[in-house]
Order: structure tokens, then C-alpha cells, then sequence
């Protein structure tokens, strides 16, 4: 999901903290401090590290080592960043990785206000106590750094700490008491991701309310199970991001957010909240981020939410509650919108049949920064709008599972910038408009499950980006040509199926993709079996069935056939024998029924595995069962030979 770069304002912040010392003219570049480089020599002593790492620390100016910066005056050590570059939280933690010990001795720094540890591998040591007598630190960041245990509460003697980074990559850091917190009272970023918090209780929001200057807050995934939903006076009002999903809260929503105008960060999703969503959110004056997404129970009416000023807001992501109402249509007046999600709700009326007239935007076109709109999984009803068609810089439209009838707008076509267009279980009718062969950055197209008709547009040939495509399960009809393939290197996935589709092709034609998922049953795929397919060497996914092939398999095909999961090619004419073992991938489905195969009775290779579904009933099928055939289905969910 497109958002708010946090990461911007992170790097804003630490810019701020190094010019600072910058400025005040503290970074050196004469000898440093004799004791600092003997320390800094003995804190080296007890790690791990590749040959290297530390080559410029050879050198007898510690001040010039890389990784460390002096104080002008003095030449004592003021910054120690040792990050590991080349990490992240996957543990991918290349040739710049630090392991072992930290030693006491970096304790006799007393000036170090800087220390960056971040993305190593300490193997689960915990974090040393003695960091709590560093006072002098501004910035300290240990994390995804591999440390485990309880962090140690005397990091509250920290109390010029502006930033502080204890990420977890994988847990294994706990907090018993949270009182020590309220110490850091210069903080202004606070981040614990992953950490354990579950024993704290609702003790996090007092605590956190005696920090008057903290501007970041992230706590995302920390197991924190309450939410204080009220707060008598609110002293963090310079709170810019509050960032602490994936908990289990199970509370209502904390109505004093609405009193933080300094917010421009909410994120609270996937966080077991309840109760009604406060219209007083929609009023603050620099929200730009708002994710609610997957708390299931919050509630709300979605036409006095979005009738809000939303003044500055982005990124809007209300999916998967409990939202009624309908969709307003003041919306056109969110200038700044770039993302819409209220999937999985329970949306109902028609989408507004046109928008209200514009107010307050720069631009004249509604909508003008839209790219993400999605409503799928509601109750919306009515005619496809045709103002959806003017979004211009729209890349992803999403209304699947609803009840959206009518035909579809040529105004479709215009949609150039369009990524990613999902309409599928609806009730369209009508024809598959031309202009959809205009969306040349398509990437995937989905229109099944509706009351489609007329043909398949060659225009979509042209969509050279496309690699989903499915208009399955409509009433759909006509031929199919190369020229409806023309273009279409970059294919994956299609699904034709359940349509009246007739397929014309040269006998020579090779395909311009190569095919992972291909649906074409209730198709004409004439005679004999399809040669083209001979090209499609990553096929894992295939359903010729009732696709009126008849004459034998080729032997060809079953040197592509090992990749497939589902091969389905029943309710056919085919006949011919077909060897003794099928070679498909295995734990999947095999469906050769109704159709004229004779001789004796096939089974899965089982070399490869075995298969769950295995259909050779209503064919010609002569001799008896074989004695082997538990070798090749040992964990069948489904057998028929009848």
C-alpha cells in the first residue's frame, strides 16, 4: 500500500541530530581522545566480524576510523554508527555483520551521544545494562540487531534520549515494567516493533502521556491487549505518528486521538478495535495516513465519515469492519486522496451517480490524485458510474463481489495509467467494451462471474503488460484468433472457461507467453488436441474440459505435464491408450473422465507423489486394477474408475 514515507521522516530526524552536531562545530578531524581509542579498541576485542570490517581502524586518529565522529574542542567520541548495511529484518546480514560481545568498555565514552548497532547478529546476548549510564546519548538503535531477555529499565537514566530503536525482528525482547519510559523525558522517537509489551497492560498510554515531546510512536506487533480509550488532560500534543497495529486491544476506539491536531499518522489495524469510529477523526487538520483496516468490529456510517473535511488526507484504509451507509458524493472533494480502501464492509446503495460540484481543490478534475480505489466485498448495488472513467491517474479499481449491474463505460479506456482492474462477481451486462484494449500498463483484468456478453474485444491484444486475465463464467461467445493473443508476452494467467468461445488458430501458431494457469473449458478447441500447447513448457494449471477435443493425447504432452497440479480434460471424444504412468506434480488433481480411453488403467507416476484426486470413471478402460496402485495414491481424496 502506497503511504506516508515514515522512513522520510526517520531520515529527517536523524539529518537533524548529526547537523546538530555538525553545527555546532563538534565533528573532528584531528587525533581523538587516548582513553576513547583504547576503549573503542578493547569494545572491538569482543566481537565477531569478517576481516573487513574494521580495516580502517588501523589507524592511530581513532576520530578517522569509519564508523566513528569526534567532538571538535575535545576529540572525544560523540558518534559510533556500526549498522550493518547490507542487513534488514529478513536476517540477510552480509559481509558487514557484527556478532560476539559488547564489552563494559564503551561505557567510558561519557561524551557518546550516537550509537547505531542496528541489523547485526548478537545471538540472543541481551542488551547491556551499563548502556543506561551513557547519559549524554541523544540517538540510540539496536535494532533487528539479534539481542534477546528484557530490556534493561535502567535505559530510563537516558534522559537526554531524543531517539530510541529497539526493533525486533523475530521477538525475543520483553518489557516487564514500562514505568522506566517515562524517564526519557527528551524523547521524541520511540521505537519497539515486535517487542513483548503484554505485560504492561493499559499502563503504555500513562506512561507515554508524560512525554511531552514525542513526535513517533511505533508498537506494531507487541502484543499489547489494551487500549485506554479515555485520557482526562492529553499532554502529547506534538504527537505526529502513531503507528501500533497488529495488537489485540480489545477496546473501543480511543476517542482522545481526535484531540492530537499535530497527528499526521494513524495506524491501528489488525488490532481487535470496536465501537464507532468518531467523526472528530475526519476533522483533523494534518491527518494524512489513516489505516483501521481488520479490526473487524468498528463501525460506522460511511456517508457522515466521508462527508468529513478530510482536509489533507492520503491514504484512507477502512477495510474489513463493519461499516453500514452509503458512499457520499461530496468524495470528489478529497483533492488529496491518493488511496481508497473500505473493502469488506457493509456499503450498501448505488455509487454516486455523479460527483458534488468541486470546492477548495487546485484542480478541476475530481479526484485528481487517486490511485488505489477499492470497494469490493460490499452491498453496492446500481449502475457502473461513469465518472469512474475521468480518474486519470487511477492504477488500481477494485469492486469486486458486489452487486454493480449495467454495461460498462467506454469511458473505461481512458484509464491509461490503469495497473489492475477487478469487477468480477457482479451483475454487468452487456458487452466487454473495445476501449479496454487502450489500458497498456494492465496488468491484470478480472470480469468473471458476471452477465457479460458479445465478444472477446482483439483490441486485448495489444495489452502487452497483462498477466491475469479471467472472464470466466459469463456469456461470452465468438472466435478467438492469434490477434486476441497478439501481444501478450507477459501472460500467466488466463481463465475463458464457462463461455462459448471458439478457437481459431493457425496449426503452426506459437504462443507469444508462457502459460502457468490456463482455463478454457466449455471452449472449441476443435481437432485434434491443441499442437500449440507444446510450447507452454511452465503449464501448472490446465482445464480442457467439455472443450470438444476429440482424437488421441500426444505423446508430447506428457513431456510438459509434469509441472501440473490440476490437469482436467473431461467430457471430451479423446481415445487412444495413455501410458502407464502419468507424469504430474504431486498432491493434485488428474481428471480424465468421460471420455473413450481405453487399454489398461493408468496411475499417477509415483516417483513425482502422490495425487488427492484421481477421476478415470466413464472411459473404455480394459484388464484389472493394479497391485501397485497404493504406491501412487496413498493419500487420495477422491478415486473413481467407474
Amino acid at each position: 500500500m502506497e503511504g506516508i514515507s515514515v522512513l522520510g521522516l526517520v531520515f529527517a530526524f536523524l539529518a537533524l541530530i548529526i547537523t546538530e552536531f555538525a553545527c555546532n562545530g563538534e565533528i573532528h578531524s584531528g587525533n581523538c581522545l587516548q582513553s576513547d581509542r583504547e576503549a573503542l579498541i578493547d569494545f572491538k576485542s569482543g566481537l565477531k566480524f569478517s576481516k573487513d570490517r574494521f580495516s580502517s581502524w588501523r589507524r592511530n586518529d581513532c576520530c578517522q576510523w569509519q564508523g566513528i565522529r569526534c567532538e571538535n574542542s575535545t576529540g572525544a567520541v560523540i558518534m559510533i554508527d556500526l549498522h550493518n548495511a547490507e542487513g534488514n529484518t529478513h536476517r540477510n546480514l552480509g559481509s558487514m555483520n557484527l556478532g560476539g560481545n559488547i564489552r563494559p568498555s564503551l561505557k567510558k565514552l561519557m561524551s557518546l551521544r550516537y550509537l547505531d548497532l542496528s541489523f547485526n547478529s548478537f545471538e540472543d546476548i541481551p542488551i547491556p545494562k551499563f548502556l543506561g549510564s551513557l547519559k549524554n546519548l541523544k540517538y540510540l538503535n539496536l535494532s533487528h540487531a539479534g539481542f534477546s531477555g528484557v530490556i534493561p529499565p535502567n535505559l530510563g537514566n537516558l534522559s537526554n534520549l531524543q531517539y530510541l530503536d529497539l526493533s525486533s525482528s523475530y521477538g525475543g525482547l520483553s518489557v516487564d515494567n514500562f514505568e522506566w519510559v517515562a524517564n526519557l523525558v527528551s524523547l521524541k522517537h520511540l521505537q519497539m516493533n515486535n517487542v513483548d509489551l503484554s505485560m504492561i497492560g493499559s499502563q503504555w498510554v500513562e506512561v507515554l502521556n508524560k512525554l511531552p515531546f514525542i513526535t513517533e510512536l511505533h508498537l506494531p506487533g507487541c502484543d499489547l491487549f489494551d487500549l485506554d480509550p479515555f485520557i482526562r488532560s492529553v499532554n502529547f500534543t506534538s504527537l505526529a505518528i502513531l503507528n501500533i497495529p497488529e495488537n489485540n486491544f480489545n477496546s473501543t476506539f480511543p476517542g482522545w486521538l481526535v484531540n492530537i491536531s499535530s497527528l499526521i499518522t494513524i495506524d491501528i489495524s489488525s488490532s481487535n478495535l470496536a465501537g464507532r469510529i468518531p467523526l472528530g477523526v475526519a476533522e483533523l487538520p494534518n491527518l494524512q495516513y489513516l489505516d483501521l483496516s481488520w479490526n473487524q468490529n468498528l463501525s460506522g456510517n460511511c456517508l457522515h465519515l466521508l462527508r468529513g473535511s478530510w482536509k489533507r488526507i492520503e491514504i484512507l484504509n477502512l477495510a474489513s469492519n463493519i461499516l453500514d451507509g452509503t458512499i457520499p458524493n461530496s468524495i470528489g472533494n478529497l483533492c488529496n486522496l491518493r488511496y481508497l480502501n473500505v473493502e469488506g464492509n457493509n456499503l450498501t446503495g448505488s455509487l454516486p451517480g455523479s460527483l458534488q460540484e468541486i470546492r477548495n481543490c487546485s484542480s478541476e478534475r475530481f479526484l485528481p490524485n487517486l490511485k488505489n480505489l477499492m470497494l469490493s466485498g460490499n452491498h453496492l448495488t446500481g449502475n457502473f458510474p461513469e465518472w469512474l472513467g475521468q480518474l486519470e491517474n487511477l492504477e488500481e479499481l477494485i469492486l469486486s463481489y458486489n452487486e454493480i449491474q449495467g454495461p460498462l463505460p467506454d469511458s473505461l479506456g481512458r484509464l491509461s495509467q490503469l495497473v489492475e482492474l477487478r469487477l468480477d462477481h457482479n451483475k454487468l451486462e452487456g458487452s466487454i467494451p473495445v476501449s479496454l484494449g487502450n489500458l497498456y500498463h494492465l496488468k491484470e483484468m478480472r470480469l468473471e462471474e458476471n452477465n457479460l456478453n458479445g465478444s472477446l474485444p482483439d483490441s486485448f491484444g495489444k495489452l502487452s503488460q497483462l498477466v491475469t486475465l479471467d472472464v470466466s463464467f459469463n456469456g461470452l461467445k465468438g472466435t478467438l484468433s492469434e490477434k486476441h493473443f497478439s501481444e501478450q508476452s507477459k501472460l500467466k494467467e488466463s481463465y475463458l472457461d464457462a463461455n462459448s468461445f471458439i478457437l481459431n488458430v493457425s496449426s503452426n501458431w506459437t504462443p507469444p507467453f508462457q502459460i502457468f494457469e490456463l482455463g478454457m473449458s466449455s471452449c472449441n478447441l476443435g481437432n485434434p488436441f491443441p499442437f500449440w500447447l507444446q510450447s507452454q513448457k511452465e503449464v501448472q494449471y490446465l482445464d480442457f474440459s467439455n472443450a470438444s477435443i476429440s482424437g488421441s493425447l500426444p505423446n508430447w504432452f506428457w513431456n510438459i505435464s509434469f509441472n501440473m497440479w490440476v490437469l482436467n480434460i473431461s467430457f471430451n471424444h479423446m481415445q487412444g491408450q495413455l501410458p502407464s504412468f502419468l507424469n504430474v506434480m504431486g498432491f493434485g488433481s488428474i481428471d480424465l473422465s468421460y471420455n473413450q480411453f481405453e487399454g489398461p488403467i493408468p496411475l499417477p507416476n509415483p516417483v513425482v507423489a502422490s495425487v488427492d484426486v484421481f477421476d478415470l470413471s466413464n472411459n473404455k478402460f480394459s484388464g484389472s486394477i493394479p497391485l501397485n496402485i497404493g504406491d501412487s495414491i496413498s493419500a487420495i481424496l477422491f478415486l473413481s474408475f467407474g
